[in-house]
């Protein structure tokens, strides 16, 4: 069997990706906890099944688009790996976005950086080549931690 180079290792698909962080994440965690992980996990793909395209080049949105004409339900993820998924991150920390329950919202907010971390420690990413996307997801929770009240989302 022949082995792939580690730069052409076959693509896992953001489906996937989730599916692995969020069965980790819930591993020895309170029920609550999990529950509430899960239903940022449902929002998540919401998110990225409703604009997720936004980030996508020309090419890759006729790519989406036939796959959703073949199989409507979660094209996105199971057509795009990894590194879509962090470009996607940000879009998800914004205030449109941003779940109505405090505790939701504040696990959300605790969650998307965390995710990426878990996508650089996996080698997921290259932590180099996908500065822009780790940054600012990055910065768009440091924005969402902040409040109404120090001008972060409402």
């Amino acid at each position: 069997m022949e082995q792939k180079p580690a730069d052409q290792q076959p693509l896992e698909s953001i489906d996937s990706v989730l599916d692995s962080f969020f069965a980790s994440s819930c591993i020895g965690k309170q029920i609550p906890t999990g529950v509430r992980y899960l239903r940022v996990g449902t929002h998540l793909r919401k998110y990225l099944e409703t604009d997720g395209e936004r980030i996508l080049c020309p090419k890759d949105a006729v790519l989406l688009d036939l796959e959703r004409s073949l199989e409507p339900d979660s094209a996105f993820a199971r057509l795009f790996g990894a590194e879509v998924l962090a470009y996607a991150l940000s879009g998800f920390l914004e205030p449109e976005w941003l779940l109505p329950d405090l505790q939701d919202r504040r696990t959300q907010v605790s969650l998307t950086p965390r995710l990426i971390q878990w996508l650089c420690n996996c080698h997921l990413l290259d932590p180099r080549r996908d500065r822009a996307a780790i940054h600012s997801t990055r910065a768009a929770a440091a924005w969402a931690r902040r409040g109404p009240a120090h001008g972060g989302p409402r």
